[in-house]
């Protein structure tokens, strides 16, 4: 893949802070309001510690025209892939099509919806020494009351049922070791994706850390999660769980 050259007004890494290639994947489902401006936010920001890095970005069936942004996108930054669904099949679609495609070392999936900074990237980088997976935890959320209740609600289902405990299981930004995920048997169409990739970092005692992140509300667009989502995310927890050897 031919790439850009790194902006070479970056400052140099702290010392100690490891070198690094990373794919990022932004899953991205009638995002036009917000995905021009989270891409420049990204290209803008990479780390100093980051030799080379790819954007995957993934059209999950956009009706708006979302799929044309990331052409015009593609089509001025060689750094930038797109990948297209013909129709809305959900995040753990959309996020297993870009892990599929990544080829860096490490990669990071964030929303493009801009209310986590892609600044926060750089305390991450610096826990890869010591771990393979870093996922952070959405600080002062602001989300509505309901939400942040059956959140917490099924948060301790999952802690109950499948043993893991994390601050935030949803938190859509997560930096992998690119081995750690192809070692995952990822199989969620949906939100539940980001509870397998909990429950394969517990069950093969993968090397975590959680670090918060500053939250900040949806400014432009609608969120995607709908009622139907949880009950496809309940489904997907019992077939998770049918298929768990026993102990």
């Amino acid at each position: 893949m031919k790439t850009e050259p790194l902006d070479i007004n970056k400052s140099a890494p702290e010392p100690g802070t490891p070198l690094l290639t990373l794919s990022i994947v932004v899953p991205a489902y009638n995002e036009s309001a917000n995905l021009a401006d989270a891409i420049s936010m990204i290209t803008s920001g990479i780390p100093a510690p980051v030799s080379d890095y790819e954007i995957i970005i993934v059209d999950d069936g956009s009706r708006d025209n979302t799929a044309d942004i990331i052409r015009t996108l593609a089509a001025a930054n060689h750094n930038i892939i797109g990948i297209f669904h013909n129709v809305n099949q959900g995040k753990g679609a959309a996020l297993n099509s870009g892990f599929a495609k990544s080829r860096m070392e490490w990669v990071l999936f964030m929303d493009a919806d801009l209310q986590i900074n892609f600044s926060e990237l750089s305390a991450f980088i610096e826990q890869t020494r010591n771990h393979d997976i870093i996922i952070g935890y959405r600080q002062d959320r602001r989300d509505p009351f309901a939400r942040r209740f059956f959140s917490a609600i099924y948060a301790g289902i999952i802690r109950l049922s499948l043993g893991v405990g994390v601050h935030d299981l949803n938190c859509p930004f997560k930096l992998m070791r690119k081995s750690f995920l192809d070692s995952c048997d990822l199989r969620s169409k949906g939100f539940f994706i980001d509870t397998e990739l909990m429950h394969a970092a517990f069950r093969n005692k993968a090397r975590l850390k959680e670090l918060g992140v500053a939250c900040q509300p949806r400014q432009k667009g609608q969120s995607t999660v709908r009622f139907r989502h949880v009950i496809e995310t309940v489904r997907e927890l019992f077939e998770l769980l049918g298929r768990r050897p026993s102990p």
